[in-house]
């Protein structure tokens, strides 16, 4: 995988793009990696894959009765928990 540091995609950013087009390429700041970036089409079939999982994830959790009916009780308590540890965090 390709490195490029921040400031030279900066000034460079036609070769940059040409390059995500090729693999993904590292973006570097301060000698530390902060984002990757890759082509539109690497990223749509990222995107399918997630979308793929997700769903057969979502498939097991029925199969193995991991779920609960959504409604205002079951949509309180989880505001409810959410809003515990979020505030629990800060």
């Amino acid at each position: 995988m390709k490195t490029m540091t921040a400031s030279v995609a900066s000034k460079e950013f036609g070769r940059y793009l040409d390059a995500a087009q090729r693999e993904p390429v590292i973006v570097t700041k301060k000698s530390r990696p902060v984002a990757v970036t890759v082509s539109l089409q690497d990223w749509e079939e990222l995107t399918q894959l997630r979308i793929e999982h997700g769903i057969t994830q979502g498939l097991a959790d029925l199969e193995a009765s991991r779920f609960e009916e959504m409604n205002d009780t079951a949509t309180a308590n989880r505001l409810a928990r959410f809003r515990a540890r979020t505030h629990s965090a800060a």
